[in-house]
């Protein structure tokens, strides 16, 4: 793994994505340190492309295969490219560090705290076994604002504080409100999850 210094930012918003993993390719996402405060950090899915530029526009760190970190020590700029949208996510960082971490990794570590932030929105989820589908996984999430996303033996429903207050699902799966959008991902073989809100302010 290779060790770059550069200089931190103090940036403060919480984003932590998570989006679903093992479909993609690539064996590393990435996490981005915006500081050293707690949870002061965002992680995008394998898969999504990076690029990390000094002040004069070089590339100094993208998206492969191979992990590796770099510490920011210095003015720099990270454009990251989610596939959820067509503009890219800019990073101004004079602080922290970057990271392209194995998933593997994600699975045996992020999974088991169950709990992060995004957005400043908080989020509890528990992973559990299908007692009807042998090998799979089911899924209970809940946000600090009030959505919840229950996955049960294949089947899935997402509701506003009451669970008659339905709210609409596309794809797998964008879960949008009058707060905002939960994109969500859940392997239910794996049961990794990957998330990002997206408040309606943003």
């Amino acid at each position: 793994m290779k060790s770059i210094k550069l200089k931190r930012n103090h940036v403060v918003f919480f984003l932590g994505l998570f989006l679903s993993t093992l479909s993609y390719a690539q064996k590393t996402y990435l996490k981005i340190t915006k500081s050293d405060k707690a949870n002061d950090y965002e992680m995008y899915p394998p898969g999504t492309k990076f690029e990390l530029k000094n002040k004069h526009g070089y590339i100094l760190f993208k998206n492969s295969d191979e992990p590796g970190i770099i510490e920011i020590e210095e003015d720099y700029t990270l454009y990251v490219y989610p596939s959820w949208k067509d503009d890219a996510d800019v990073f101004k960082l004079t602080e922290g560090k970057v990271e392209k971490i194995l998933t593997s990794n994600y699975s045996k570590t992020e999974l088991e705290k169950h709990s992060i932030k995004s957005n400043a929105v908080s989020a509890i989820y528990t992973v559990s076994d299908s007692r009807q589908r042998e090998g799979k996984k089911n899924l209970e999430f809940k946000l600090s604002n009030g959505i919840t996303f229950k996955y049960e033996d294949g089947k899935y429903r997402a509701y506003l504080n009451e669970e008659e207050n339905y709210l609409n699902i596309e794809s797998k799966y964008l879960i949008e409100s009058e707060l905002g959008t939960l994109k969500l991902s859940f392997n239910a073989s794996t049961g990794v999850v990957w998330w990002v809100f997206e408040s309606v302010e943003d």
